[in-house]
């Protein structure tokens, strides 16, 4: 099938389109600002999405079977700073992209976030009433609802948590950010009380082309791993997996506005846990995939004695 995935130069855009390629689709992989480098990719464009009349000729050209929409402005911070770009992009483009699926009979999976909920009532089913505490968490469920109106049976939103895993530029997952403090000599502030439920890029990765697959499953669900673990707790076993003494790197600590932050965000995983054949996976599983970034990779070795191989990854070196 022929699978458009959006925002494929970013983190989870990027390891969905090689899920996709692995799996043996047609994939138009999509950047907004920069052209995508995938390898077995069947097209790698740059298009201005938000450019409504770029997005739709995109969508009719291409006539997909079904579309990912890995784009957003992901980050609490960005969307407080720009909120013009964050309703672009977190609510305005899934709403049209919504509207082209449905006109096409193309399947949508639009990727939102745990941060639509408050912390204070965990843990949530996918019918559990929203209360963000955030322009983010705001404009993403304004993105979903846009999503489900206007993709009525062609379209699944997907709510997820703190991603893991290995980036392009070895920068945006927590383990790189958390290593690259690190190997500054910094010592990073983690909560003991804020829970999260980390999920791997990969197996998320996994998890959006099987729905694209699928094309059947509509409506609101939630994906994660299976441990709930405190900001603190992922912090020291990171540390721990690297050869690396938690006590020296990391405080415990709360955060200086965590009276407005959600402590915990614990998601139930059905009934889409008991729907697909990907599995989802404990910490312990995602810290076997997580690598060393190449620009510490000369730190690490001086602080452990153990060298860092670097793996090669289809799509992308071959």
């Amino acid at each position: 099938m022929k699978i458009i995935v959006t925002g494929a130069t970013g983190f989870l855009g990027h390891e969905t389109a090689l899920a996709a390629i692995r799996r043996g689709h047609h994939v138009v992989a999509v950047g907004n600002t920069r052209t995508p480098l995938l390898q077995g990719a069947t097209k790698n464009l740059c298009a201005n999405l938000l450019k409504n009349e770029k997005l739709e000729t995109l969508i009719l050209d291409e006539f997909p079977d079904a579309i990912a929409n890995c784009a957003a402005l992901p980050t609490i911070d960005g969307c407080e700073a720009d909120p013009k770009l964050a309703s672009a992009l977190n609510v305005e483009l899934p709403c049209r992209l919504a509207m082209l699926a449905n006109h096409l009979s193309a399947f949508l999976v639009h990727v939102s976030t745990d941060l639509v909920f408050d912390g204070r009532h965990a843990p949530y089913a996918h019918t559990a009433q929203p209360v963000p505490l955030n322009c983010y968490g705001e404009t993403k469920l304004a993105g979903e609802e846009e999503v489900l109106r206007q993709g009525r049976n062609f379209a699944a939103v997907l709510r997820v948590p703190l991603l893991s895993g290995n980036s392009l530029g070895g920068r945006h997952s927590l383990h790189e950010r958390l290593l690259a403090h690190w190997a500054l000599g910094e010592r990073t502030m983690l909560s003991p009380s804020e829970i999260r439920q980390p999920v791997s890029v990969s197996n998320l990765a996994e998890v959006l082309v099987e729905l694209c697959e699928r094309g059947n499953l509509s409506g609101v669900y939630h994906w994660a791993g299976l441990e709930a673990l405190s900001r603190l707790e992922i912090g020291q076993r990171i540390a721990s997996h690297f050869g690396l003494d938690p006590a020296r790197h990391i405080v415990a600590a709360e955060a200086k506005d965590s009276e407005t932050r959600a402590t915990d965000l614990r998601l139930e995983l059905h009934p889409l846990q008991g729907k697909l054949k990907t599995r989802a996976q404990n910490f312990a599983e995602m810290l076997t995939e997580m690598r060393i970034p190449e620009k510490i990779a000369t730190w690490h070795e001086a602080q452990t004695g153990v060298p860092s191989v670097r793996r090669l990854v289809k799509g992308v070196d071959f």
